[in-house]
């Protein structure tokens, strides 16, 4: 089950960017599913919100 956080999470990860690999600063969308999970960690991680393992597909309802 996802945190009671995960859409603020969500919200907040779509407006971030990470980087390509090549230096360049790309948009996270839906489309960008790695990202996105990284960018959740990560938010989970900086408010310190506890989550179990998750994937895209448990993000999904959320976008």
């Amino acid at each position: 089950m996802m945190p009671s956080q995960t859409q603020t999470a969500v919200n907040w990860s779509l407006q971030q960017t990470y980087d390509d690999g090549m230096g360049n600063q790309v948009p996270i969308t839906k489309d960008t599913p790695q990202p996105l999970v990284d960018a959740m960690r990560k938010y989970f991680n900086q408010n310190s919100i506890q989550y179990s393992t998750f994937s895209y597909d448990d993000l999904k309802p959320y976008l």
